[in-house]
C-alpha cells in the first residue's frame, strides 16, 4: 500500500495511491481510518510532504561506499535536522548565498507509526508505518567548519520529503538511485546499510521517544553529486517512487 499526503480542492488530506489514482482516506495513516469513496486523479492533486514530522534524524556515515577516509563507526551516528527544511517532490532546494557547496544525499526514510522507545532490534520494524524518499541536502563549508550542523543540514528546504510513504515493502531488496539532470549518479542497493533498520530504530529509541509520524533518513552511499541553481535532482528508491526538487538559488 502507498499513502500520499496532498492538496486538492481547498484540503489537506492523506490517501490511498491506486493506479493514477487516489482515494481519500477518514484521517490520516497513524490512526484507524476509513478509505472514502473520494478520489481523485494524481496529476490533479498536488503532491505535498509525505509526512509532517515532529523530528527529524538523519544518519552519518551509514554506507561502506560513503566512508571514504573515515572509520566505519562503532554504533549508529544519528544526527538532528530541522523539521521546518521538509518540502516536498517538485519544491525548489534554495542554495543559500552565502552557504558555498551544496551536495544531494539521496536516502531511504524510515516513517515511524507508533511511539517507540526503549525497543529491541527484533520489536523495531513493528513500530514502523513504512517508508518514503528523501533528501539530506547538505552545505560543506557550514557542515565541515561550524560547531553543530544546525545550518549545514538544516537550512530551509534541506529535507525534500516524498513522493508518499510505501508500507509492506522488503526495503533491503530494494534500490536507491540519485539522478542530477537526468544523468545516473549513484546506484546501491539498500542491503548496503552498515547499521540496519532495526539497530537505528533500536539505538535511537534508546534516547529519545520516536512519535508516528517522526522520520529518519537512513544515511546515503557513494559521493554525493554537487547541485547548482537550475538543476534537477531525483532520488528514485524502487518500490517507492521518485523524489524530484528543482534546484534555484536563493
Amino acid at each position: 500500500m502507498k499513502f500520499a499526503r496532498y492538496f486538492a480542492h481547498g484540503e489537506i488530506a492523506y490517501g490511498v495511491v491506486d493506479g493514477d489514482m487516489v482515494r481519500q482516506i477518514t484521517t490520516t495513516p497513524f490512526e484507524p481510518y476509513e478509505v472514502t469513496d473520494h478520489a481523485h486523479p494524481l496529476d490533479h492533486v498536488t503532491l505535498l510532504s509525505s509526512v509532517v514530522p515532529g523530528k527529524i534524524l538523519a544518519m552519518a556515515l551509514n554506507y561502506g561506499s560513503h566512508l571514504g577516509e573515515n572509520e566505519k563507526p562503532k554504533q549508529p551516528e544519528p544526527f538532528w535536522k530541522n523539521p521546518s527544511s521538509v518540502i516536498a517532490t517538485g519544491e525548489p532546494i534554495l542554495l543559500p548565498k552565502d552557504a558555498g557547496k551544496v551536495d544531494a544525499e539521496g536516502e531511504l526514510v524510515i516513517v515511524m507509526g507508533q511511539r517507540a522507545k526503549h525497543v529491541s532490534k527484533a520489536d523495531a520494524l513493528n513500530y514502523v508505518l513504512g517508508y518514503t524518499v528523501g533528501n539530506d541536502v547538505s552545505a560543506r563549508p557550514w557542515q565541515r567548519n561550524d560547531l553543530q550542523w544546525w545550518r549545514g543540514k538544516g537550512s530551509d528546504t534541506f529535507a525534500p520529503l516524498g513522493p508518499c510513504i510505501a508500507t509492506d515493502i522488503d526495503v533491503t531488496k530494494e534500490k536507491l538511485s540519485i539522478r542530477v539532470n537526468g544523468e545516473l549518479k549513484e546506484s546501491s542497493p539498500i542491503s548496503g546499510l552498515l547499521f540496519d533498520i532495526p539497530t537505528i530504530i533500536s539505538f535511537i529509541s534508546g534516547a529519545v521517544t520516536l512519535e508516528p509520524g517522526d522520520v529518519i533518513f537512513t544515511g546515503t552511499p557513494g559521493v554525493p553529486p554537487e547541485l547548482h541553481a537550475g538543476d534537477v535532482c531525483e532520488v528514485e528508491v524502487t518500490g517507492i517512487g521518485v523524489l524530484s526538487n528543482p534546484v534555484k538559488a536563493e
